[in-house]
């Protein structure tokens, strides 16, 4: 964010390279003074990007500070294209209230997505057919075992215990995880 001229042109390549029709997203966080956050926004707008996230923290600001919403919604009222704002979506509550509050035109998720993957289809927790259904994916298309088991821990802290999720983590390959899996919570194999 600290070389917007870069950015920009990253932007307009990206588009003459692939098409006015190709979609470029440009994901930020915001600035200390925020007029140059708008004039970033509205560099990279002008260079084409097609929306804009705005994670609603300053780059060094970690994940236990709220997000500015303000801030956010400033950015949507000094842009043409649509913006979504990101930063602490736990739940669709969160969404709307986010929604109201900044006049975005969609909210992102990441840590609360992690927890619970069924989020946006309104569940408050991770129900055990998510696990299985991500299991499922993970055998089809495999993932390192320790992301699997970052994964999987995220979104079984609802469905387990702190010990049993200890339990789980302590399995050293993933035939050891699908076999402790299945002790453990009623994962369904596709047929």
């Amino acid at each position: 964010m600290r070389h917007r001229g870069r950015v920009s042109e990253m932007v307009r390549q990206a588009k003459e390279r692939c098409g006015k029709d190709f979609c470029v997203s440009v994901k930020i966080r915001i600035h200390g003074d925020l007029r140059d956050t708008i004039d970033f926004v509205r560099t990279v707008e002008a260079a084409g990007a097609d929306f804009i996230t705005v994670h609603g923290r300053l780059p060094r600001q970690r994940s236990s500070t709220p997000p500015s919403l303000s801030a956010i919604k400033l950015v949507k009222n000094h842009t043409n294209v649509p913006v979504l704002a990101n930063g602490d979506v736990f739940s669709l509550s969160d969404v709307h209230k986010i929604i109201e509050e900044t006049g975005v035109d969609g909210v992102m998720a990441a840590r609360g997505l992690l927890e619970n993957p069924a989020l946006f289809a309104g569940y408050t927790s991770t129900p055990a057919e998510a696990v299985t259904k991500f299991m499922n994916n993970a055998m089809r298309c495999p993932l390192p075992h320790k992301l699997l088991l970052h994964h999987l821990s995220e979104m079984t802290g609802t469905l387990l215990t702190k010990k049993e999720r200890a339990k789980m983590m302590d399995c050293r390959d993933t035939i050891a995880l699908i076999d402790w899996l299945d002790e453990n919570i009623d994962i369904q194999r596709p047929i």
